[in-house]
């Protein structure tokens, strides 16, 4: 495990849908540590779950089988794996976040009656540090895949065809 993980855990108990009590669990590190790292990224320093409904939150509204109430039909594994890795990757990637933009140093006139522009938007890759602009779907869909990525997911690789928009633009291809 690396060096200086935190791990800790909230465990809450319910009874007949009401709340009856919480408890905290540090499985990794200590909590005088998690506090103190918590409240340096500007956070109480209180343990919570906050963060983690706030990212299960995004992730179904991005992926329409993980939604609570949705028409989409259960999915297989394979299928749903795939369909997660590829909005991640739209997400950290394609998707610009409004927490994250840039002030610019000088606002860039855009002409006529629109404002200037005084910020640059970001996505999470950029603010990591992993790509300098923001990518497009297309470029993310033709991306190489390490050898064996689509296999280890166990289902049929997908390609961009431009032609096929009708479709949505995905084509299946047997692997043989």
């Amino acid at each position: 495990m690396a060096a200086g993980l935190i791990y800790g855990q909230v465990k809450k108990c319910y009874r007949r849908r009401k709340l009856m009590r919480v408890t905290h669990v540090m499985r990794l590190g200590t909590e005088t540590a998690l506090k103190a790292v918590l409240q340096r990224l500007g956070f109480s320093g209180r343990l919570n779950t906050a963060f983690i409904e706030r990212v299960n939150l995004t992730v179904r509204h991005g992926v329409a089988a993980l939604a609570r109430r949705t028409w989409v039909t259960g999915q297989q594994s394979p299928p749903l794996l795939a369909h997660l890795e590829w909005w991640r990757a739209y997400y950290h990637f394609v998707r610009p976040h409004a927490s994250l933009r840039m002030a610019l140093v000088h606002p860039r006139e855009r002409g006529g009656k629109r404002l200037a522009q005084r910020y640059r938007q970001c996505t999470p890759a950029m603010a990591a540090g992993r790509t300098n602009r923001r990518w497009t779907a297309r470029e993310v869909l033709c991306y190489p895949l390490p050898d064996g990525t689509v296999h280890s997911l166990s289902m049929n690789k997908v390609r961009r065809r431009t032609s096929d928009r009708a479709a949505g633009g995905l084509m299946k291809i047997k692997t043989g």
